[in-house]
């Protein structure tokens, strides 16, 4: 009974570390998307400036 608990303890923290793993990776991509529309304001901003 010992061993079942102990394994379901692991399998619990595994799933939690998949978690924010995953969490994280959304993270990033929302800040990356981020980024490129500012550069993308950024890069039309420069263009009508040397007009």
């Amino acid at each position: 009974m010992a061993l079942e608990e102990q394994i379901i303890l692991v399998l619990y923290i595994l799933l939690g570390a998949v978690a924010g793993m995953i969490y994280a990776l959304r993270r990033i991509f929302i800040l990356e998307r981020r980024i490129l529309d500012i550069d993308n304001k950024l890069a039309a901003v420069l263009k009508r400036k040397k007009r």
